[in-house]
């Protein structure tokens, strides 16, 4: 971008910028332009920050982290926050006349209430935690309300319109239509794309950092698209409260947290998520695409995998540590989910 356009960019938006001199009161800030990278220079600028190779660091003031913005193709690019907030901030996205698509997979820890706005649909939390993918578009207004020490991280992927056309329209002019009509689409981080994005989050020892991260990109963004059009999008999140959304991500974390113990009965999980058990069981494949103990024992063996990976544990001590008392029960399991036991996976590795 020239530095003129980039000056004109700055003065479009300046009006809509207000920083508190001592941070004492809200940061708010509003952006209506639809390009990330856009996003990011004025962001930098207005902090006086200079960017190198697409990143800056935030003023201890604001907030403890950074922002960066890549490219993967002419189209379709992604952003990376991760940051713990020094001040109250508010920032809104005004419409924009251009479309982009936009998906958001955020991870937000609070001690106070979480307020995301996505033109009519409202998503307020009680404190803790916020972890979910919401889909919507550039033409939608957005705000996103959070108190100091706030904890976030989030990749935003945006595909314009171009790149929508060239690639999905040619091929399936349906799913090109399901993906313009829809405004707000709310899904849930499952133990899989958690995987991803930690993964991307702590590249540090990738000798090839960037490809390591685009690749993983690639990975969310085909399974987040391939997921929501699978289901044709008849059932989209929206169509269950924001209170039943968090019930499920608590029922989940307990299910994730707990692999050495008992698989709890669906009664405790249900009382626990304030709903009946066939209302859970209900919800919960809804939103995961599959039942609670399949979804429980799927993830239970992808650990042992990972631990059998890492190379510190005999087959012997990953079935323990997963609360198996039986060796062959493990094995079988582990078989029955990756068509080999554990003993060839961990001689392989």
């Amino acid at each position: 971008m020239s530095t003129s356009k980039l000056l004109d960019l700055m003065n479009t938006i300046q009006a809509h910028i207000d920083f508190s001199p001592t941070y004492v009161s809200t940061l708010n800030y509003s952006y209506s332009q639809p390009d990330l990278k856009n996003w990011l220079h004025c962001f930098s600028s207005h902090f006086n920050i200079e960017l190198l190779d697409e990143r800056f660091e935030y003023p201890e003031k604001f907030a403890s982290g950074y922002a960066e913005v890549h490219l993967i193709e002419p189209g379709f690019s992604y952003r990376l926050v991760n940051y713990k907030l020094n001040t109250d901030f508010e920032y809104k996205c005004e419409p924009a006349t251009d479309f982009n698509l936009v998906i958001y997979f955020y991870q937000i820890n609070s001690t106070d209430n979480i307020l995301f706005e996505v033109g009519e649909n409202s998503i307020e939390t009680e404190g803790k935690s916020y972890r979910a993918i919401v889909m919507t578009n550039s033409r939608i207004k957005q705000k996103l309300t959070l108190k100091k020490g706030s904890e976030v991280k989030g990749l935003t992927i945006q595909l314009n319109d171009k790149w929508l056309k060239e690639r999905i329209q040619i091929s399936n002019p349906k799913n090109y239509e399901l993906l313009k009509q829809n405004n707000f689409i709310q899904d849930v981080i499952t133990a899989k794309y958690q995987k991803i994005l930690s993964d991307i989050f702590n590249h540090e020892e990738s000798s090839m950092p960037a490809l390591f991260i685009n690749s993983r990109v690639l990975r969310l963004l085909e399974g987040f698209l391939e997921n929501i059009l699978k289901r044709n999008m008849v059932e989209p999140m929206l169509s269950i409260s924001s209170k039943d959304f968090e019930s499920i991500l608590k029922i989940e974390g307990l299910l994730l947290e707990n692999y050495g113990e008992v698989f709890p009965k669906i009664e405790k999980l249900a009382r626990i998520a304030l709903m009946s058990e066939s209302k859970l069981k209900k919800i919960y494949k809804q939103a995961f695409g599959m039942g609670l103990y399949e979804y429980y024992q799927k993830n239970r063996m992808h650990k042992a995998k990972e631990l059998l990976n890492s190379g510190e544990y005999s087959v012997s001590q990953v079935g323990t540590m997963l609360g198996y008392h039986n060796l062959s029960n493990f094995s079988a399991s582990f078989k029955k989910e990756f068509d080999q036991l554990p003993r060839d996976h961990h001689q392989l590795a």
